[in-house]
């Protein structure tokens, strides 16, 4: 009996404590310091005990942003430690960076059961020169390695295929190599192809004899740099049988040299370094929206080329049509034969006015090195019909100015008599001869005169000072009735988000926002952008000018391009609500 007390005690512990156990998401990398188009691993680990795991939100793994991503792999292990049982799981994420400097992998985040977990941010510090230059042409009577490369004297940024190869006398030896290392890439761009082709392992004959060549690898290379380019050996080991056992020996290639080539002159206008073979498309989403309804514009470069680094071209967008941040989306290959695919740019265009707008056209220009010379291309103009009022009138101010130009070329001639009543002449004549005749009581009223004056002075200046008294006070009656207004409406937001209701929240949320700006900056509505009124604000709040500028677009976005958003209502309240108090401080 008390054996069995005992036992159920033991398991009631330990269900306990497995229940309890605290939940970890961490993050780890293979390497914090590694050299240019060095190979290196990031894990993505979640550990708990045996519960089971209710996801509010999945894992989101964080923007790898310059590191380029080969692969990834899932994470699931269950071990025991110290006699307790854990459960892992997670993400391994294989990346290099093709250049040097500092970068930083952001966190991953998960939701469980209402608690937010969040990985720490890893620093990988990116350089050339780590790796030990190998000698280059070690070979086995029956084995070597090859290095070739599709363009030894290519332009600046233009694609170039380096392929290594091994050739083996049997497959003995193919199965027996070890450690492959690849150099550093010294002023080129460099990326990996994942892919394998069929015939990447076949038989040839090289001065009568056959041998196995198999395809080690394949890169795609962008010269950074233009003059002669050296890409040192390649390595790798063969375990060979010898007298003491297998011995490890190192293959390696021969070193290869570029001679890259400048770009030539009568570069375009606007040329932003495109080397390659695109072609240029643009379309809107609709052709007649009301004002104020947003409409998409895609612009997509499609061709072969360094589309990493590809630039898509300036939008030009008529006035009264407000444009927000384009989405930019990658959508190419690294294939055996080159980098291929899109680059796509989605903007967003809300038209504030009625009336027939021309958008475009829209110019991309690249270098083509097949043909040796500047090609530009040029979409046709877009149209976009908006039902609306009228934009206001400019001309108002040059219809005045020449108004104003009149009046002085007319003052020229200006003859006050002209106006001047024939009684008031009379007038003045009468005093002027009185004057003349007797001059003794002119002191009199001269005297009276300075007294007058005097008194309207210290009048009007007691006056003015119980103007600014009116209005000092004035002012912070408006303050507070301002204040006022933005706290009442920010707890409307409030109830808003709690009910869930995106559309009303975004439209209170953006009122809210660009009242604060308006205020604080003292910009009139009819003046108003993010950009100006966070440049006013920048003086007097600092950063808090940004972070304001920033969630207004965010709103804007989310409102007019109807953007998906990890955020929820409440999160962005908070965001709203903390602004409003960093202006109050």
């Amino acid at each position: 009996m008390l054996k069995q007390i005992f036992l159920l005690w033991i398991l009631f512990c330990s269900a306990n404590f497995l229940s309890g156990q605290e939940i970890t998401f961490k993050s780890q990398a293979s390497k914090t310091e590694v050299s240019v188009n060095e190979r290196f691993v990031v894990q993505f680990v979640l550990t708990y005990g045996q519960e089971n795991l209710s996801f509010d939100k999945q894992p989101k793994l964080p923007d790898f942003r310059e590191l380029t991503r080969l692969g990834e792999s899932q994470i699931n292990s269950f071990q025991f430690i110290n006699g307790n049982a854990f459960n892992q799981s997670g993400v391994e994420v294989v990346l290099v960076a093709d250049r040097e400097g500092e970068f930083t992998i952001g966190a991953a985040t998960c939701t469980i059961n209402g608690k937010r977990y969040k990985t720490n941010p890893i620093k990988i510090s990116v350089k050339k020169g780590l790796k030990p230059k190998t000698q280059g042409g070690k070979r086995l009577q029956g084995a070597f390695i090859t290095t070739e490369v599709s363009d030894e004297n290519p332009f600046l940024n233009q694609e170039v295929i380096l392929t290594v190869k091994m050739y083996a006398r049997d497959y003995s030896i193919l199965n027996r190599i070890r450690n492959y290392q690849e150099p550093d890439f010294n002023n080129l761009m460099a990326k990996f192809v994942s892919e394998k082709l069929d015939e990447d392992e076949k038989q040839v004959l090289i001065n009568g004899t056959t041998f196995i060549q198999k395809v080690l690898a394949r890169y795609v290379l962008f010269p950074q740099k233009s003059g002669e380019i050296e890409i040192d050996p390649f390595a790798l080991n063969v375990l060979i049988s010898g007298y003491y056992g297998a011995e490890n020996v190192q293959l390696t290639s021969d070193p290869i040299r570029l001679k890259v080539r400048n770009l030539p002159p009568g570069k375009p206008d606007n040329f932003s370094g495109a080397v390659g073979n695109y072609k240029l498309n643009a379309s809107l989403s609709k052709k007649e929206v009301n004002a104020n309804e947003a409409v998409n514009l895609e612009v997509e470069i499609v061709g072969s080329g360094n589309l990493n680094t590809l630039k898509t071209p300036e939008v030009p967008v008529p006035e009264h049509i407000e444009t927000f941040a384009p989405k930019k989306k990658d959508a190419f290959e690294i294939r055996p034969s080159g980098m291929k695919g899109a680059v796509e740019e989605k903007h967003v265009l809300v038209p504030q006015y009625g009336g027939d707008y021309q958008i475009g056209p829209i110019a991309f220009n690249y270098f083509d090195p097949s043909k040796e010379k500047y090609i530009t291309l040029k979409t046709k103009s877009l149209l976009l019909s908006v039902e609306g009022p009228e934009p206001p009138k400019t001309d108002t101010i040059q219809e005045n100015e020449e108004l104003t130009d009149h009046v002085r070329t007319d003052s020229s001639t200006f003859d006050p008599s002209s106006i001047v009543p024939q009684q008031i002449t009379e007038v003045k004549d009468k005093v002027v001869e009185t004057v003349a005749k007797e001059n003794n009581w002119i002191w009199a009223l001269l005297a009276g005169l300075v007294v007058v004056a005097g008194l309207f002075f210290w009048w009007n200046r007691k006056r003015s000072a119980d103007k600014t008294s009116t209005k000092t006070l004035s002012e912070k009656q408006l303050n507070s009735k301002f204040n006022s207004q933005i706290n009442n409406m920010l707890s409307d937001l409030k109830a808003l988000a709690q009910q869930n209701d995106t559309s009303a929240f975004l439209s209170l949320q953006e009122d809210i926002l660009t009242k604060i700006g308006m205020h604080f900056s003292g910009t009139e509505f009819a003046e108003f952008t993010e950009s100006s009124v966070a440049e006013k604000l920048q003086t007097s709040f600092g950063n808090l000018a940004d972070q304001w500028k920033s969630l207004l677009l965010e709103c804007k976005e989310s409102k007019y391009a109807f953007g998906t958003s990890e955020k929820s209502l409440m999160e962005k309240f908070r965001e709203t609500e903390a602004v409003w108090k960093g202006f109050q401080k």
